[in-house]
């Protein structure tokens, strides 16, 4: 039998059961690899605030990233700051990118870096910083050439121009210490002058904040940097949304596009519609929630959500 797509339904919504486990810990950073078949890793979290407590410092607290916590949470902006008691959801569920499942994946869009160390059945994920717009790292294939303990740091000339702007003559190298702004850990990559380094600045986790480096929690870094070695491939996408099947349930996760690339054929409701379709077997009958499909692409939240079933 054919596959069937039953588009013209708008009463099919899923049923959820939210269980609210009020954080009091980080999130965990490496998950068991789900059957090849399957994307999902981690589960959804609540936590709420302290009074006066701001955005960064709770993104920082569970280690989420800035842009995870404002998109999951509507009305929500760099310059809250919250109530005593305001319930957050914490977006710490993950669909895998649709890739090989091997060295290093960089979802631009996502703010997240995920890392298949070799020889395992396991997956690392970690909040990142990218650049500012206009200076995002290069769309492309590559790979680690070498990595370094306590860099030393030597300013581009755009990064220079831009500080003279600001009244700050940089020096033309800068060693280790604590002003560095590669921080204790720096791995570079085959694309020059762009490089995976720890940061000063944690609040910039999360951020459009670099002149396109990779930027990590020196925290997370320091798990990450033993296990990668020279020749890790690395892949750095743009895919605002992802599609994949858990079980007889396909789910979608969406996030806002880059601002520079927001008109680009991988941020539209096309794309999502024509993942969905490439992602149905040829036999069988899927029940599909176009309407909630179109709704997380105009109002993205960071979040896989369950919007078809297989039937049969």
């Amino acid at each position: 039998m054919k596959y069937t797509l039953l588009k013209k339904i708008s009463s099919y919504l899923p049923l959820f059961i939210v269980l609210f486990s009020f954080c009091s810990r980080s999130v965990a950073s490496q998950f068991a690899l789900p059957p090849a078949t399957e994307s999902l890793i981690g589960h959804v979290d609540y936590t709420v605030s302290a009074m006066g407590e701001s955005p960064a410092a709770i993104a920082e607290r569970y280690n989420i990233g800035m842009n995870a916590l404002i998109t999951a949470n509507p009305g929500v902006s760099e310059r809250t700051l919250f109530s005593g008691q305001s319930h957050l959801k914490l977006a710490t569920q993950f669909l895998l990118p649709p890739l090989p499942r091997r060295g290093i994946v960089i979802n631009l869009p996502e703010m997240r870096l995920y890392f298949y160390p070799d020889g395992t059945n396991q997956v690392m994920t970690f909040p990142i910083g990218i650049g500012k717009i206009g200076k995002t790292i290069p769309i492309a294939n590559t790979a680690i050439v070498r990595k370094v303990t306590n860099p030393t740091w030597t300013p581009t000339p755009a990064i220079r121009q831009f500080n003279e702007a600001q009244g700050i003559d940089l020096p033309r190298h800068m060693g280790p210490g604590p002003d560095n702004p590669l921080g204790p850990y720096a791995i570079y990559l085959r694309i020059p002058t762009y490089l995976i380094h720890s940061t000063i600045f944690p609040e910039s986790i999360g951020r459009r904040a670099s002149f396109g480096c990779i930027r990590m929690n020196e925290t997370d870094i320091k798990q990450f940097y033993p296990l990668v070695e020279p020749g890790t491939p690395v892949a750095i996408i743009d895919m605002p949304n992802k599609v994949a099947w858990q079980d007889s349930e396909l789910f979608l996760e969406a996030h806002p596009p880059l601002e520079e690339r927001a008109n680009a054929p991988a941020a539209s409701l096309e794309n999502i519609v024509s993942s969905i379709e490439k992602s149905l077997p040829k036999n069988g009958v899927a029940l599909i929630n176009w309407q909630l499909a179109a709704y997380l692409a105009e109002q993205p939240d960071g979040i896989p959500h369950e919007i078809g079933m297989r039937l049969q």
